[in-house]
């Protein structure tokens, strides 16, 4: 595969993820301007629900790969020093990894304890 079409393939994942990101936070808006719930336990419910938990996992995940791939770019761009780039997207590629762990762990947990 080209140079050119890594980049293409780059900037269409940054743009799909840009309207998926776009496109849930308008519905998370809406549903929170909509509900009257209040309180950790309701929102914990409220999370517990399938397709919310379905969509806030894939939410998470498209902020990830958003970020990566900015991220990416602007080190490839900007860090000349191969080594130094290569410990940099490492970090960078722990910590994201790690955050989307969390995530999805927090909704598992809310899950089970909504279940419960």
């Amino acid at each position: 595969m080209s140079r050119a079409a890594q980049g293409l393939r780059g900037w269409l994942m940054q743009r799909v993820t840009a309207v998926y990101l776009a496109v849930y936070l308008l519905a998370m808006l809406v549903a929170l301007l909509l509900r009257d719930a209040q309180g950790y336990s309701a929102w914990r419910d409220w999370f517990a629900q399938p397709w919310t938990g379905v969509m806030t996992a894939i939410f998470a995940m498209a902020v990830v790969l958003h970020v990566w791939v900015g991220i990416r770019d602007v080190l490839i761009d900007y860090v000349h020093a191969v080594s130094l780039r290569l410990l940099l997207l490492a970090v960078f590629a722990l910590v994201l990894l790690g955050s989307l762990l969390w995530v999805l762990r927090a909704l598992a947990l809310a899950t089970l304890a909504g279940a419960g």
